[in-house]
C-alpha cells in the first residue's frame, strides 16, 4: 500500500517546513484514481448531474451513484436509491480527499485559472502548482470556470507579493469565498513584505512631522508621497494644510485666491490637493487692514458660502453686500471707509465687541430672506459699552437701530450695567431696546430737553431697562425717557427714576401697551402740570403701573389721558395701578379735545395724610369733554384731598359715566366729589357697593 496523506504531508519544524516527495505524492494520486477506477468498472453508477440521476429510477434493488459535474456544487456528492420509494438521497461528499489542480491556460500572475478532473468541493484538499510568480497582491484562483475565490495564507491573510512562486506546489481547501492554503507562501516573500512595511512605516513617520512652507511655491513643490501634512507661513495666509487625496479639479479652479485648495506641482488636479484644514479666514483670500478687502471677501463667501474675519482690522473700500453668515474671531472689526455702504443679509456671529467701525455705513438683515436671527445684534457691535459716567453711548446705539433701517423688524441686546446717554435716540421700525433686566440694564441720563429714546416707526419696544438720572444733574428731568408716536408699541417691565414725563405718548401712538412699570420720584419736589405717563394716543392698554415711594415728590398725575392732545383720544384702558406717591393717580383731562369709552379699574392708593389730591379725577376744561367711561374696583387706603372728583370747568360734557366697587378708608377730605362751573355735568352713576369708612362724603 502507498505512504499515507497524513506522513506525505506531514508538518516539519517552524524553522524548516517538510516538504513533500513528488513520487509519493504521484503514487498517492494513482491509488486515488485505482480506486475509482474499481468503483466504476464494479457496476457504480456515475452522473453529470443530479437531474441526469433523479431521471435514472429504473431499478429493483438498492443502489449507489455519484453526481460529479453539476452547476450547482451543493448538488455534487454521492447519492443512494430507495427501490421501495424509487428515490434518490444524497448521502456524502465525493469520496475524494484529494484533487490535483492543474493551470488551464488563461492565468494572469494575480488571477489563476484551474481545471480539475474531479469537482472541487470544500471535503477536498486541492494539489495546485503555480505557473507564474505573483506580482500584486490580492491573489485569486477560479476552478473550472467557477467562483472566484481569494487566497489566503494559513493565518487569514492576503498572500504577498511574490509569495507564490513558479513552479511551487501549493495545497489548501475552498471554504466559502476564500482558497486557505495549508502549505505556507513562500518565506522570502514574507521577508520583502516586511521590509516594504519597514520603509512604509518609516515614511509614514516622516511625514508625520509637519513641514514648514514659507510660501505657496514652496508647498506646491514638496514630495506628496512623503510629506502629507505642511504648515504655511506666508504672510496673511498663514495656516495648516493636508495632502488630500481625490478629485478637487472643480474646487481649484473656483479658488482662484489659493486660500483653501492648492494644487501640487507634480500631482494632477484630479488626483489630489492640499487643502487647509485650520479655520479659513478672509485674510486666507487676501483680505487686508489697509486697503480694500472686498475681493477677498466675496471670493470667500463664493467659495465656502460664509466669511470670517480674523482678529485686527479688515478694510472695506467700496459698496459691498454679504449675502452669506458672517463670523468675527476674538478682536475681529471691519472698517467701513468714508462714503461707504456695507450690507450684510444674513446671521452675524460675534463675541460682545466693537466689529462696525468707520465713517461709512452698514445696513443689516434687510433681506427678505433672512430669519429672526438674522435681525438680532448687540450693542457692543457698534461701540455702546456700560460703565463709562463721561462717554455718551447714544451715537454708538443710534448706529445700531440705523444699520436695522425700517424694512424689517430688529432687536438690539444690552448688557448688564449703566449707559450714559447723553443725547436722543430713534428707534427704526419694530426696533426693540432689550435689556438684561430692570436695576440691571441702567440707562444713566446725563441733561435734559432731548428724548432719551423716541419711535421712528410703527411697532417699536422697550423691556427689561432702567433709566436714572445721572449724578451730574441738579435737578429732575422734564423731558421724557421715552416717547412714542407711532403705533402698536410696547413698553414692559421698565424702571424709571427722578423725572417727570417720564412716558409720553403721543397722538401717533395708538394701539399701544404699557405694563409692568415702576416710577419713583426720590429727591425731587412736585411739578405742576407734569405727568409719568401721559398718554394722548387712542387705544392704549396700561397695566400694571406701581410708585413706591411717599415722600412729597412726585408729578402732578401719576396717569394722565387726552392733556394736551390735538385730537379726540379714545377707548384707554387702565388697570391695576398702585402708588404712594403725593399724585393724582389717574388724570382724564378733556381740554380742547374729547376723550371717551375709557375703563379704569383696579385702582390702589395707599399715601399718608394730605398726600394725593384724588385717586382718580375727571376733569373738563375748554371746549374738550369726557363721556362713556366705566370705573370700577378703587381702593383708597390713606388721606387724599378726594377720592374721586369729577370737574367740569369747560363748554364740554361731562357725562355717561359709572363707579363701583370703591373702598374709602381715609380720615379726612371729601369721598366722591363733583365740581362744575360751565358745562354740563350729567349721568354719572355711583354703584351701591361705593363705600366709605371714614369721615368723607360726596358734595
Amino acid at each position: 500500500m502507498v505512504e499515507l496523506a497524513a506522513n506525505i504531508w506531514a508538518d516539519g519544524p517552524s524553522s524548516d517546513p517538510y516538504e513533500p516527495d513528488k513520487a509519493q505524492i504521484r503514487a498517492w494520486g494513482s491509488w486515488v484514481e485505482g480506486i475509482i477506477t474499481a468503483f466504476t468498472s464494479s457496476g457504480g453508477l456515475i452522473y453529470d448531474t443530479r437531474a441526469e440521476l433523479f431521471a435514472d429510477v429504473s431499478f429493483n434493488e438498492k443502489r449507489m451513484a455519484w453526481v460529479i459535474d453539476d452547476p450547482n456544487v451543493e448538488y455534487i456528492g454521492v447519492y443512494g436509491f430507495d427501490p421501495d420509494t424509487d428515490t434518490w438521497e444524497r448521502k456524502s461528499d465525493l469520496p475524494f480527499s484529494f484533487i490535483v489542480a492543474n493551470d488551464a491556460g488563461a492565468s494572469t500572475p494575480v488571477a489563476i485559472q484551474a481545471t480539475t478532473a474531479i469537482p472541487v468541493s470544500g471535503s477536498a484538499l486541492v494539489w495546485m502548482e503555480v505557473a507564474e510568480t505573483n506580482t500584486g497582491s490580492p491573489v485569486t484562483v477560479a476552478f473550472n470556470g467557477g467562483a472566484t475565490l481569494t487566497i489566503k495564507t494559513n493565518s487569514g491573510n492576503d498572500v504577498a507579493v511574490g509569495g507564490l512562486t513558479a513552479g511551487m506546489i501549493v495545497m489548501g481547501i475552498v471554504s466559502g469565498s476564500m482558497f486557505r492554503l495549508v502549505s505556507d507562501q513562500a518565506s522570502a516573500a514574507i521577508v520583502a513584505a516586511s521590509e516594504a512595511a519597514q520603509a512604509a512605516a518609516e515614511a509614514a513617520a516622516a511625514s508625520a512631522n509637519i513641514r514648514y512652507a514659507a510660501t505657496r511655491t514652496a508647498l506646491k513643490a514638496y514630495n506628496t508621497n512623503v510629506t502629507t501634512l505642511a504648515f504655511l507661513g506666508e504672510a496673511g495666509r498663514n495656516g495648516l494644510y493636508e495632502w488630500t487625496a481625490g478629485d478637487f479639479s472643480a474646487q481649484i479652479a473656483a479658488d482662484t485666491a489659493e486660500a483653501v485648495y492648492i494644487k501640487a506641482d507634480g500631482t494632477a488636479a484630479t488626483s489630489g490637493a492640499w487643502v487647509r484644514i485650520s479655520s479659513s479666514d478672509v485674510s486666507a483670500f487676501g483680505s487686508s487692514p489697509t486697503s480694500d478687502s472686498s475681493p477677498a471677501i466675496t471670493a470667500m463667501a463664493a467659495l465656502l458660502g460664509y466669511v470670517r474675519f480674523p482678529a485686527g482690522n479688515t478694510l472695506i473700500d467700496a459698496n459691498l453686500t454679504i449675502d452669506a453668515p458672517v463670523y468675527f474671531a476674538d478682536g475681529a472689526y471691519v472698517t467701513a471707509a468714508a462714503t461707504r455702504t456695507v450690507t450684510i443679509t444674513e446671521v452675524i456671529d460675534s463675541p460682545k465687541q466693537h466689529i462696525f467701525r468707520g465713517d461709512g455705513s452698514f445696513i443689516l438683515a434687510h433681506d427678505s430672506d433672512s430669519g429672526e436671527p438674522a435681525r438680532q445684534v448687540h450693542a457692543s457691535w457698534f461701540g455702546a459699552f456700560p460703565g463709562s459716567n463721561t462717554v455718551d453711548q447714544a451715537p454708538a446705539i443710534q448706529k445700531a437701530f440705523t444699520a436695522m433701517g425700517n424694512s424689517r423688524e430688529s432687536k438690539v441686546e444690552f448688557d448688564i450695567g449703566n449707559y450714559t446717554m447723553m443725547t436722543s435716540v430713534t428707534l427704526t421700525r419694530g426696533g426693540w431696546v432689550m435689556g438684561s433686566g430692570n436695576r440691571r440694564t441702567v440707562f444713566l441720563v446725563k441733561g435734559d430737553g432731548f428724548d432719551v429714546f423716541a419711535t421712528g416707526h410703527t411697532a417699536c419696544r422697550f423691556s427689561d431697562i432702567q433709566f436714572e438720572n445721572h449724578p451730574d444733574n441738579v435737578s429732575a428731568r422734564t423731558s421724557p425717557f421715552i416717547r412714542i408716536d407711532h403705533d402698536f408699541c410696547v413698553i414692559e417691565n421698565v424702571f424709571a427714576q427722578e423725572a417727570f414725563n417720564q412716558i409720553i405718548v403721543g397722538e401717533g401712538g395708538n394701539n399701544c401697551a404699557i405694563r409692568e412699570l415702576n416710577m419713583v420720584w426720590r429727591t425731587y419736589p412736585f411739578t405742576a402740570g407734569s405727568a409719568g405717563i401721559l398718554v394722548r394716543g387712542s387705544g392704549c392698554n396700561i397695566s400694571g403701573v406701581y410708585s413706591n415711594y411717599s415722600s412729597g415728590g412726585g408729578p402732578e398725575s401719576l396717569i394722565a389721558v387726552g392733556k394736551g392732545a390735538s385730537g379726540n383720544v379714545s377707548a384707554p384702558r387702565i388697570n391695576n395701578v398702585s402708588y404712594i406717591c403725593a399724585s393724582t393717580g389717574i388724570l382724564v383731562h378733556g381740554d380742547s379735545i374729547i376723550v371717551s369709552r375709557g375703563q379704569i379699574n383696579d385702582i390702589n392708593y395707599r399715601g399718608a395724610t394730605g398726600n394725593a389730591p384724588q385717586a382718580v379725577k375727571f376733569l373738563t376744561t375748554g371746549s374738550g369733554g369726557i363721556f362713556g367711561f366705566s370705573l370700577d374696583d378703587v381702593t383708597i387706603n390713606g388721606t387724599a384731598t378726594a377720592d374721586i372728583t369729577f370737574q367740569c370747568n369747560g363748554s364740554g360734557d361731562l357725562k355717561q359715566i359709572t363707579v363701583d366697587n370703591v373702598f374709602s378708608s381715609g380720615a379726612t377730605g371729601n369721598g366722591i366729589e363733583f365740581i362744575r362751573t360751565a358745562g354740563l355735568l350729567s349721568d354719572i352713576v355711583i354703584g351701591a357697593t361705593v363705600r366709605a369708612e371714614s369721615d368723607h362724603a360726596a358734595s
